[in-house]
């Protein structure tokens, strides 16, 4: 139910919640969000709102209680395994003229349609043409890319918007307040990420650890020590460098005076100390480098030896770029 007390705050909510009260509801709907979870979240909620005989997810009718309990045979939720395939349409293409057998309309769920095969997404549109009347598709996908155009066509879309910070706050008690700030930070204000990273232990280490070589690496002598933090695989390896990007964007913003662009404003009191060992070119610079490490993780490079040379060249650039 805490997802569902976020979702419900959502403009897109509000919206349909709206043609749902004046009955100008349309047949197909498509909501998009890089975030799955708040996705399926918003998806399952608004199929309450449709079918909840007091049009506001109650959750003490029959309907939200079914829905809940995922047992109403009017709300169909699909793909059934990984991603949405023929044998899914099919199925829906079965029963679709089938009335509903509990509420005045039927809900289909269909979460990631852009992970959908064209087959599949080709047989969808034969239904969505021409779905009956009591029957309202509701769609999700992380872009809008991998849709086919036929189908958006066919649909309302919607882009979700990112939650505040505050509220999602209010599902991370229990975490460590340093950890809330990170999740926070880089969770960048999705319901999934936020929760993903908070449970997620080696993202907080690679965090502090990137932190601390921020703040305290200042001599080629140290490198060996700090390259080490970077060693354990291409994916840890590569999340350490998006953060270590993000942090020296930040200084960047603070050198610029654009500090309402700062993401990580947990760590405002450090770039503030430390802004001042760092050019405007320098900056520049060294994100110009973390760039060019980052597409070399893929060609087999040994990490060790790519560490070392990030390391010597940020080094290198602080101190010719003064």
């Amino acid at each position: 139910m805490e997802y569902q007390k976020l979702v419900t705050k959502l403009k897109v909510f509000d919206d349909i919640k709206q043609y749902a009260q004046n009955n100008q509801l349309a047949s197909a709907y498509l909501f998009l969000s890089p975030d799955r979870l708040t996705n399926a979240q918003l998806l399952l909620s608004l199929s309450k709102l449709l079918l909840c005989k007091n049009i506001n997810v109650c959750d003490v009718c029959d309907h939200c209680i079914k829905i809940n309990a995922g047992t109403h045979p009017d709300v169909l939720i699909y793909p059934k395994g990984k991603n949405f395939v023929v044998e899914d349409a099919n199925s829906i293409y079965d029963t679709v003229q089938i009335k509903p057998m509990l509420a005045d309309k039927k809900v289909y769920i269909i979460n990631d349609i852009d992970l959908a095969t064209e087959q599949a997404q080709n047989k969808l549109l034969k239904i969505i043409e021409e779905p009956p009347q009591n029957v309202i598709f509701l769609f999700s996908a992380k872009s809008q890319d991998k849709v086919l155009a036929t189908i958006l066509s066919r649909v309302y879309k919607y882009s979700i918007d990112k939650f505040d910070k505050v509220d999602l706050q209010s599902l991370l008690e229990g975490i460590d307040q340093e950890t809330q700030k990170i999740a926070l930070c880089f969770g960048d204000g999705y319901l999934g990420k936020t929760l993903d990273i908070a449970n997620n232990q080696e993202f907080i280490e690679i965090y502090k650890n990137m932190e601390n070589l921020l703040i305290n690496m200042k001599k080629s002598e140290q490198i060996p020590y700090f390259s080490g933090y970077f060693y354990k695989d291409k994916q840890s390896f590569e999340i350490s460098l998006i953060i270590l990007n993000d942090f020296l964007r930040d200084i960047l913003m603070l050198k610029l005076g654009e500090t309402q662009l700062i993401k990580n404003a947990n760590l405002l009191n450090v770039f503030e100390d430390i802004k001042d060992e760092y050019s405007i070119k320098a900056l520049y610079e060294i994100l110009k480098r973390l760039s060019k490490a980052k597409r070399k993780i893929d060609s087999n490079v040994n990490l060790t030896v790519l560490a070392d040379n990030l390391l010597f060249d940020i080094l290198e650039v602080k101190y010719l770029c003064k």
